[in-house]
């Protein structure tokens, strides 16, 4: 019943789709829906013999995948994303779909055979519609399954149908299927479905086997972020975000599965030495007939979404009220040799009462104050005293100190109250793996603070936690980030919605916060945390 036939807004057509999400969320080919785009609308037609009206979302042209969202029902049949990583060569596959628009009734046609090969690498037309680390399976699949699901024996989606080998006398399918793995798309699910265009990465780096066997680059675009890691050539590649690699095609196939901007551990051999560089990866830019502009209502949309998960991760209630103030205690360790010598540790008291500024005084160990920082969402000053005139403070803090402060804010004050005119949803990204931890997705807003700064929010995509801030100082260059880790529930004294009374309330929050950037190794530790009403 979550399987599609998908048509345009002339009900003309006869590619498939498969809905992820019970608010009608569905994946499909690229190439399925490009001929929609113009006006981003279609229809959709299921087994109850229905057709809904279908949007089209956000668009994947290089790696043939595009998400769209069905109309007309509260609630919608759908399936989950399996693991493809799992797939073995030989394992059952069942392909759903509307083959030769031969389905009248929306019933989708079922064929059933195997795999017959995993981390296929299928070239694309023109840059686009290319098939990385794909499975290929010998179940039919004909014009018209293009976007249908790829079935594993316990029903879950392991990956999209698109491309097939043909008979050079005819277009009908002689045994070889290709689908589009389920663990590439999530990686690109975030953005399509903020209607985004996707991008996926590139390392502008080509790689091949010298005649030792031993996989080597052989170019390095200059200024590319490969060459600015320090990768040169002749280095030899030993790992790809701990996968061993062990020909230039399965560099090429892993390669390609990755979005733009996401960084990635590479493990090399230099001049004798093993090291490992973590880069983020550079933009393919793919070949469109015009233009894709996101739609804004679509992106607001996801924007809200993420921040309702958000508050409801953090207060366990999208309900409650915000306090009138609170105070929070922290002691910040510096990391041995992050920006130089070792500090010893230092104790901070951040506040806010009302819509006030925020405010961060340093505590020396005799309890005397030392000096205070005074922010909000648009500048960051210092002072040594109340008295005193401010002082800007360094780029990086002042990107820190303002993007906490709408940290803040979107926690604690309900999403209706929140100006979201500036905010975008980027899309996807992660926290900077290790080479044995592949690492979470998290879904990105955008936010421009500080001025001539703007702030990446990362939000784990499954629990809606804030595990990751990236701010970028626009004029100078600087760049931060936040780890945002060891959530556990604080109490404090809560307002509800009757102003007469009082609750004390569990937050869960990050109780260390860890920067890295040049100069800025350090982590935030939280001792106390207070609310007031």
């Amino acid at each position: 019943p979550s399987v599609v036939c998908i048509f345009d807004s002339h009900q003309r057509g006869g590619g498939s789709g498969v809905i992820i999400d019970p608010q009608g969320y569905g994946l499909t080919n690229y190439h399925v829906v490009a001929g929609m785009l113009d006006t981003r609308r279609g229809w959709g037609g299921l087994g109850d013999g229905k057709l809904y009206e279908l949007e089209v979302l956000g668009i994947d042209p290089t790696g043939d995948v595009a998400m769209f969202r069905l109309t007309g029902a509260e609630r919608f049949p759908y399936v989950g994303l399996g693991d493809s990583d799992a797939v073995r060569v030989g394992d059952a596959a069942v392909v759903m779909g509307n083959p030769f628009s031969l389905s009248d009734d929306y019933t989708p046609s079922v064929t059933v055979g195997l795999v017959t090969g995993v981390h296929r690498y299928q070239k694309g037309v023109k840059g686009n519609l290319t098939y990385t680390d794909c499975i290929q399976v010998d179940a039919s699949v004909n014009p018209g399954n293009s976007g249908g699901p790829l079935f594993n024996a316990a029903g879950e989606v392991i990956g999209i149908n698109g491309r097939i080998s043909v008979n050079t006398r005819g277009r009908f399918n002689v045994g070889l299927g290709y689908a589009i793995s389920s663990n590439q798309i999530q990686r690109f699910i975030p953005a399509m479905r903020a209607g985004l265009l996707a991008r996926h990465g590139t390392l502008q780096a080509t790689v091949d086997a010298d005649p030792d066997g031993r996989i080597v680059f052989q170019r390095i675009a200059p200024e590319s972020n490969a060459d600015r890691a320090g990768i040169r050539r002749g280095d030899t590649l030993l790992t790809f975000d701990g996968v061993s690699i062990t020909s230039g095609n399965h560099y090429a196939s892993l390669l390609g599965t990755y979005p733009a901007d996401w960084p990635v551990p590479i493990e090399i051999e230099q001049e004798g030495q093993r090291r490992t560089v973590v880069v983020r990866l550079d933009t393919v830019n793919p070949k469109l007939r015009k233009p894709f502009t996101p739609d804004r209502e679509v992106n607001v949309r996801e924007v809200e979404r993420v921040l309702r998960a958000f508050s409801q991760a953090a207060l366990g209630s999208v309900e409650a009220r915000r306090p009138m103030g609170w105070k929070w205690t922290f002691v910040r360790e510096f990391t041995p040799g992050g920006g130089g010598s070792a500090k010893a540790s230092e104790c901070y008291e951040a506040s806010q009462t009302g819509d006030g500024p925020v405010r961060m005084q340093r505590r020396y160990d005799d309890g005397s104050p030392g000096p205070l920082i005074v922010y909000d969402d648009r500048t960051a000053t210092q002072r040594i005293d109340e008295t005193s005139e401010p002082w800007d403070l360094a780029p990086d803090v002042g990107m820190i100190v303002s993007s906490l402060y709408v940290m803040q804010r979107w926690m604690l004050e309900p999403v209706e109250t929140i100006d979201l005119t500036k905010v975008t949803h980027g899309g996807g990204d992660r926290i900077v793996p290790s080479p044995h931890d592949r690492g979470g997705i998290l879904e990105v807003l955008e936010w421009p603070v500080a001025q001539s700064a703007v702030a990446k929010f990362g939000f784990d995509a499954q629990s809606g936690r804030l595990l990751m801030l990236r701010v970028r100082d626009t004029q100078s260059g600087a760049e931060a980030t936040i780890d945002l880790k060891e959530y556990r529930s604080v109490g404090g004294l809560w307002p509800t919605t009757s102003p007469k009374h009082s609750r004390v309330f569990g937050l869960t929050w990050p109780q260390r916060l860890e920067v890295h950037g040049p100069g800025l190794e350090y982590s935030d530790v939280l001792s106390n945390w207070e609310l007031t009403p």
